[in-house]
């Protein structure tokens, strides 16, 4: 039986696993009423900033508690009624469909809105443009799947946007340039080898920029005279940022891992002499950067927590905003920053983001910069009372140091070793940063211990950090997180028979890896939406586009033995394991079914003890859930499982 495709005898198999498993999951103690507390949890987690755009200020918010998905509202002042634009529960009904919002960009005056929405989990997006005013849906089709959000340009009559595309079994992403009211716009011609692109446009349209990359954000070619040529193409290192007149003010790592702000002349900026550096290398990492008006802004981060100041076009301090604690700033309610994903959002005279801490839930913020105020547009509905946290520090096999984030309840009895959830990524220049604890949030009210690890893939502490877990050194990684876990047990935290991990997409990874080498170390392990064959990625033309950057080619002879020597079901082999409960979603493009699939059935065969060994599949998602209760729903799956294994108790 071939369990990499998806045959009628291989969907049975997996029919049974999952039958079997939801069943398993379902009559695990307390699971019905660990839903229910981690459903409160999530809600706040769907909030978002407000953007400014003209008069109008636009929103994703939760108006009905118990709906699936938030709705897409405009407003006539930052606090006024909101008027509903998309309604992605109204979507989902008409359809039968799970259907959520991907993305949505108004236009720089805010009279029209381009936005898409994906079903199932597919990540087909289907976008379309309304008319703020009157709430219509216009005529006017947009034919491609464009997964990035277009980049208006200024004057709002059109837009530049990035498809994404399998052709004979290649991966594609084509650019095109479309004009509002003529027929859909031509593809624009890239140069050879960008990968990931996306055309961004300057606030003033002066510039075009194709930024570029999955993992490394690069800014590689600039239109001129109707051709994309080179930009900072030569120039080593991520780069991003935005222009001001006819200088790019960016955050580079070329000689500074943990970043630079810099202003790069258009005309000279392949010559580094001719930059002018703003901000030097720190112990922070530079992260995002934004202009509004004549003020910097910049966001950065600082043990693993968020910080934005503002500075003027000289790189001089303007203001510092006070956070209510070490948390996370962004644009969505997560634990995580990445130097493509915007920390905050940016209008006329303000910028606004979400907030949250281990122990409160997100809350959206506005500051208007010309007043240099900072206010609450909606304060956090939960705060978690009594909570520790504390740092603890593994080593590594090569001798590097590994921080991680350890949370309890400050009540909890520490002097002895309790039910511990160890929670991990580990790549594609991800930071997990300090953010509220939402689903992990039940655990630690029932008495278990939550740990954050930092580790080597991820970019918590720079580029270096992640470039010494990633490819040839992706091994790094997985040693970093048995670093921590035996730092937990040999100072009496937890111990093996209450440890668990959880890891999910990379972190599902991650995760495997554990399974497979450290067996031993764990009472439970979660592997979410995993890649776990990284020499069968290149059957999936998405997988191989984005894992072939990171962790290599599996074509390619010489990087397929390193990938064969980290490839979870490479490396399974008879054993005791613990508890093994392997997620994915039908829908999933980016880590198949079939791959959690294959590494089942490998740990069926190898398993010499007696724990269980489960395989569940959920119907209608794809990289994850889509809605609130199907995210709460599959939580408690996974939570009460390691509950179970490690013996915590609800």
């Amino acid at each position: 039986m071939d369990l990499r495709t998806d045959n009628p005898e291989s969907l049975a198999w997996q029919g049974e696993r999952d039958a079997a498993a939801a069943a398993y999951l379902a009559a695990l103690p307390g699971r019905t009423t660990l839903a229910e507390r981690i459903g409160r949890h999530l809600v706040d987690t769907r909030r978002s900033p407000v953007i400014r755009r003209g008069e109008r200020w636009f929103q994703t918010v939760v108006l009905e508690p118990k709906a699936e998905h938030p709705v897409l509202v405009v407003r006539d002042a930052p606090a006024g009624e909101p008027r509903v634009l998309v309604d992605p529960n109204e979507l989902s009904a008409k359809r039968g469909v799970p259907t959520a919002l991907g993305w949505f960009v108004p236009s720089p005056d805010g009279s029209l809105l381009a936005y898409a929405v994906t079903a199932a989990g597919t990540e087909v997006y289907e976008a379309s443009l309304l008319d703020v005013a009157t709430g219509d849906v216009l005529p006017e089709q947009v034919p491609w799947n464009l997964n990035f959000p277009v980049s208006w340009l200024p004057d709002s009559s059109g837009f530049w946007c990035a498809g994404r595309e399998v052709v004979g079994g290649e991966f594609r992403m084509p650019t095109y340039r479309h004009l509002l009211g003529r027929p859909a716009g031509d593809e624009v011609a890239q140069p050879d080898g960008v990968v990931f692109p996306h055309p961004v446009v300057s606030a003033d349209g002066r510039h075009v920029v194709l930024a570029s990359g999955n993992t490394e954000p690069r800014l590689d070619w600039i239109w001129s005279d109707g051709a994309f040529v080179p930009f900072l193409r030569d120039i080593e290192g991520m780069a991003t940022g935005r222009f001001v007149g006819d200088d790019l003010i960016a955050i580079v790592d070329h000689g500074a891992p943990r970043g630079r702000l810099v202003r790069i002349p258009v005309a000279t900026a392949a010559d580094t002499s001719t930059w002018t550096e703003l901000v030097a290398e720190s112990a922070d990492v530079l992260r995002y950067v934004d202009i509004v008006g004549d003020v910097i802004v910049l966001g950065y981060l600082r043990d693993a927590a968020s910080r934005v100041r503002l500075l003027d076009l000289n790189g001089e301090l303007v203001d510092e905003l006070t956070l209510p604690g070490d948390g996370v700033v962004s644009t969505i309610a997560m634990g995580a920053a990445h130097p493509s994903l915007a920390m905050f959002e940016t209008g006329d005279d303000e910028i606004s983001f979400v907030f949250s801490t281990f122990d409160t839930s997100p809350t959206v913020y506005r500051y208007v910069v010309s007043e240099r105020r900072l206010e609450i547009v909606t304060p956090p509905a939960v705060q978690l009372e009594g909570l520790t946290v504390t740092t603890i520090t593994g080593l590594s096999a090569d001798g590097t140091e590994i921080p991680a984030h350890v949370v309890h309840r400050a009540d909890l009895d520490v002097s002895a070793p309790q039910p511990t959830l160890l929670h991990g990524y580990g790549g594609f220049n991800l930071a997990l940063l300090r953010a509220y604890l939402a689903e992990y949030a039940a655990w630690v009210e029932a008495g278990g211990i939550f740990v954050l690890a930092h580790l080597r893939g991820g970019s918590d502490f720079g580029a270096e950090w992640w470039r010494q877990g990633n490819r040839e050194q992706k091994q790094h990684t997985f040693d970093d997180l048995y670093a921590v876990a035996e730092k937990l047990i040999e100072s009496g935290v937890t111990t093996a028979a209450q440890l668990a991990a959880k890891g999910e997409s990379n972190g599902g990874l991650l995760a495997g890896a554990a399974i497979a080498q450290r067996p031993e170390l764990w009472a439970a392990v979660v592997a979410d939406v995993p890649v776990l064959d990284l020499l069968g990625m290149a059957n999936d033309p998405l997988t191989y586009a984005i894992g072939r950057l990171e962790y290599g080619d599996p074509l390619d002879p010489v990087e397929a033995k390193w990938l064969e020597a980290i490839s979870p079901v490479h490396n399974v082999k008879p054993a005791s394991y613990p508890a093994v409960l392997v997620t994915a979603g039908a829908n999933d493009p980016r880590c198949p079914a079939w791959q959690s699939r294959v590494f089942v059935e490998l740990l069926e065969q190898a398993q010499q003890g007696d724990a269980p060994i489960l395989l569940r599949v959920y119907g209608d998602q794809g990289h994850g859930a889509a809605g609130i209760g199907a995210t709460a729903d599959k939580d408690a799956d996974w939570l009460a499982f390691v509950a179970a294994a490690t013996g915590l108790t609800w």
